[in-house]
């Protein structure tokens, strides 16, 4: 099995490790659990997100911009990874932030936000209501000041993006295969679902090369399972045009995660301690904590010895 599914799409390396993979001990509802670590946390504790920006950077440094703009909530790992690849690459940055702004300074506790500005990011609060149109709004003014700009899109949700999770999938199997392991299913974060369009499109062209792929489903995380399907299915059709053989809609599995944004539960708390102490593993508190939550839930209210594989795609431990 070939692990490079797109090995024609360029990229600008960010990611400084490999992914680690390794099986864990807990078995809910009986079914032995890997996870892959997909979380290169020495860019930034960056998680998915430096994927992503290895794609994006060959498009955006074609363009020369003088400012990249682009948004999130306070909890983004996406605002604070694109903190720190204009810092790298000495490119200014302004981040819009989905959120109304503290009574002064910086929110208590949110270390997105005080690193992004120790990084040289301009930090605006822009509220969520329109936010979109302030986001097009802004980089309009910029743009009219003189200043060359690049938007990305909330959580970097484009095609490039997602052409960064289309050998994952791959990877993971030539690796458990490696084991004699063949998961029958996937479970990942899923807030804008641009890691999950990744994983479909690369499962759709193994599927079509006859090799055998399993369920993959999404714990939504910071979005209803309806937005993210949405979410999902809009970015598959975009991304067909530069992911041959990816299909241009799914009916994306996609469940729910039981918290707000930002805001697990003290039951998912609880788990993600017991995580550490048995596992070794530190599961980011915006994500993964839930997700993995639901990814046991899941596996729990179906009881068997069919393999699962959980994907950690990293983030803020603290």
């Amino acid at each position: 099995m070939n692990s490079m599914l797109f090995p024609s799409a360029e990229k600008y390396p960010l990611v400084d490790r490999p992914p680690q993979l390794f099986r864990l001990k807990t078995e809910p509802g009986g079914h032995p659990l890997w996870m892959w670590r997909d979380d290169p946390d020495g860019f930034a504790f960056g998680g998915n997100k430096v994927r992503f920006y290895e794609c994006l950077l060959p498009v955006i440094l074609s363009e020369k911009p003088d400012v990249i703009v682009t948004s999130g909530s306070p909890y983004s790992n996406h605002i604070r990874v694109t903190a720190e690849v204009c810092s790298r690459l000495g490119i200014g940055c302004r981040l819009l932030i989905t959120a109304d702004p503290p009574a002064e300074g910086l929110p208590s506790g949110v270390n997105n936000l005080t690193i992004a500005a120790s990084l040289g990011a301009v930090i605006e609060y822009i509220g969520s209501f329109a936010a979109m149109l302030r986001i097009a709004e802004y980089s309009r003014e910029l743009s009219e000041s003189g200043l060359k700009v690049y938007t990305v899109p909330n959580a970097g949700h484009t095609p490039q993006a997602a052409s960064a999770f289309a050998d994952v999938i791959a990877s993971a199997l030539m690796t458990l295969d490696g084991y004699g392991v063949a998961p029958e299913r996937v479970f990942i974060p899923c807030a804008s679902g641009t890691s999950m369009t990744g994983l479909l499109a690369g499962s759709a062209v193994l599927s079509a090369a006859g090799v055998s792929t399993p369920r993959i489903t999404g714990i939504a995380v910071g979005n209803t399972p309806a937005g993210c399907r949405k979410g999902i299915g809009r970015l598959l059709r975009a991304a067909s045009a530069i992911l041959p053989g990816c299909p241009d809609s799914a009916d994306a599995d996609v469940s729910d995660g039981g918290c707000a944004y930002g805001d697990a539960t003290p039951e998912q708390l609880a788990l993600r301690s017991s995580v550490i102490e048995s596992e070794g593993v530190i599961l980011d508190r915006t994500y993964n904590t839930p997700a993995f939550f639901g990814a046991l839930k899941a596996l729990e209210e179906s009881p068997g010895d069919s393999t699962a594989l959980y994907i950690n795609t990293g983030g803020f431990p603290g």
